[in-house]
């Protein structure tokens, strides 16, 4: 089975500080959706942190418009209450969190949620059970759950991320995750496990600087290209009001 997934992620639509700096999610959102549907991507799965209060609803109408069916899960920043409202037609695993599982002939598909900034021992239970297939596991989550030196890992990363990964090295097949929350393009791989994280919708953090610094010079999505059980992605970035794919 074949098909192309657009990962966006890290809205943060209306935030004070966002703003302040510049950056203009609401726009960048609608020049993203332009350039999805110009490329004819199958689905879109969005994964967290969308923006203030009041915001919700704008984006999933937004979603809706340009790909119905759009999959959602909550971000740090996020009322897990209210996405659920807005995506009521999902059955989630948790009562009070909005997690699940799918999969199709090739590929299992894991949706988390972190929003808390701890995977709970609900979930961590759930995981363990999800986890046993014979197929490839592709797994979304807000959070990264491979560290390494940054600033906003030091600051800012999920707790007890050490378990999950633990959980996810025992897999028969590869994990693929895919993540936002620290606002930069990134890829490593430890075992079973390959992490990408894809850039911010409104504005992204200097991977090297020791302290967090915003850039909002550029902003950006990835699209995942699943063939069977072979995975790949396309990071797209805009600069100068310009989309420019690059394969990393």
């Amino acid at each position: 089975m074949q098909k192309r997934i657009a990962h966006i992620t890290d809205t943060h639509i209306d935030d004070p500080t966002a703003l302040e700096r510049g950056a203009n999610s609401r726009k960048n959102i609608e020049l993203i959706l332009e350039d999805i549907a110009a490329r004819k991507i199958d689905e879109i799965i969005f994964t967290g942190d969308i923006g203030e209060n009041g915001t919700y609803e704008w984006l999933f109408k937004k979603l809706e418009e340009y790909k119905p069916g759009a999959k959602v899960i909550p971000g740090n920043h996020d009322n897990v209450e209210e996405v659920i409202r807005f995506y009521s037609d999902t059955k989630t695993a948790g009562s009070d969190k909005l997690y699940h599982s799918l999969e199709d002939d090739d590929v299992k598909y894991i949706y988390m949620d972190s929003s808390a900034g701890i995977i709970d021992p609900n979930q961590m239970e759930w995981l363990a059970g999800e986890i046993i297939t014979q197929k490839p596991i592709i797994l979304f989550i807000h959070h990264p759950i491979l560290g390494f030196e940054t600033a906003m890992d030091r600051k800012y990363p999920l707790k007890d991320r050490d378990k999950v990964a633990e959980l996810l090295q025992q897999c028969k097949n590869d994990v693929t995750v895919f993540c936002g929350h620290y606002h930069m393009p990134d890829k490593r791989k430890e075992g079973r496990i390959t992490q990408y994280i894809t850039p911010s919708v409104a504005f992204q953090v200097k991977k090297y600087s020791k302290e967090i610094e915003i850039d909002t010079k550029s902003f950006g999505y990835r699209i995942i290209s699943i063939d069977g059980n072979l995975i790949k992605t396309t990071l797209v970035q805009n600069r100068n009001d310009y989309f420019t794919p690059e394969n990393r």
